[in-house]
């Protein structure tokens, strides 16, 4: 047990040092808020899908179709308690906050965040589980999450259909399922632009805390509500659901550390986009970033005991 506590704590912390590199880009300007917004698209549209891609290559033969779905079905059933927990709170805010402290509480940094984690903890296995995750929240916050922030009234389905969690297991999922490999002509830049994952995600989020002012950070007492309900709660009330079902180890930690991780840093993008307070949603990912780095490590070791 000591040396697992060990391995996640080491883990985490390799992944805020990378956090801290890009804090100082942001801070030096080497990165800037442009350039943070050039890295998150690529994250998007080229590595999420290639790593996607990579991993279920990797794991052809390894992992069985029936555990990716398994990983699918717990993923939407983990998503809809953290859209309903987070909906519970925040209501007798004004307009603006309240609807990016409950996209907040809702959507967590699963790709950029959660995923590094996953990765590291537990290798090509946990990445391919968390890609059906990562559909799954593509697919709400591209719907509720879209609704909600906006305040539309209608759906652009075009962006449910494309988003890159998507393309990537239209493309990887029926390779996986035939045992099709890729030639390595194509495979080779598909991994080597998956390696770009972690790195540049780290980068990234720590470029946007850079933008933050700590002394504003620390003042907002709602924040701090926010992160135990981000962090907290949530995690809690899915490794409850979690509990009955008795599904693989590797599925059920890849599902929980994904719900553990703190605020998305589409907060950021989707506020900025519709009008919302990108100050505030700013802040909330700083703010659950700093503190995740107690809490993933607890409940990365909580799902070793399920």
């Amino acid at each position: 047990m000591l040396n697992s506590v060990l391995t996640v704590v080491e883990r985490v912390c390799i992944l805020f040092l990378m956090i801290s590199a890009g804090y100082a880009c942001g801070k030096l300007g080497a990165l800037t808020k442009r350039g943070a917004q050039q890295a998150t698209s690529i994250l998007f549209y080229v590595v999420t899908p290639a790593l996607i891609v990579s991993s279920l290559q990797s794991m052809i033969g390894q992992v069985t179709l029936a555990n990716l779905l398994t990983a699918g079905g717990l993923a939407l059933l983990c998503m809809g308690v953290s859209i309903l927990v987070g909906m519970l709170f925040f209501r007798k805010s004004p307009y603006q906050r309240k609807k990016v402290l409950q996209f907040a509480s809702s959507y967590s940094n699963c790709g950029f965040m959660g995923l590094p984690l996953v990765e590291a903890v537990l290798g090509q296995a946990g990445v391919a589980y968390a890609s059906m995750f990562i559909v799954v929240f593509n697919v709400l916050v591209w719907t509720h999450g879209y609704i909600s922030m906006s305040g539309a009234r209608t759906l652009k389905w075009k962006h449910i259909v494309t988003n890159p969690g998507l393309i990537g297991l239209a493309v990887g999922l029926p390779l996986f399922a035939f045992s099709v490999k890729m030639p390595e002509l194509l495979l080779s830049p598909v991994n080597s632009f998956a390696s770009l994952n972690t790195p540049l995600a780290m980068i990234v989020i720590g470029s946007y805390i850079s933008r933050v002012n700590l002394k504003e950070l620390f003042e907002d007492k709602q924040l701090y509500g926010l992160s135990a309900i981000r962090l907290v709660l949530i995690p809690l009330f899915c490794f409850a659901v979690l509990l009955p079902f008795g599904v693989d180890k590797t599925v059920a930690t890849c599902v929980l550390i994904l719900c553990a991780a703190p605020t998305g840093a589409n907060t950021v993008m989707f506020a900025a986009q519709f009008g919302g307070d990108a100050k505030l949603a700013s802040k909330a990912v700083a703010l659950t970033t700093l503190f995740s780095m107690i809490t993933m490590p607890a409940f990365i070791l909580l799902a070793k005991l399920l």
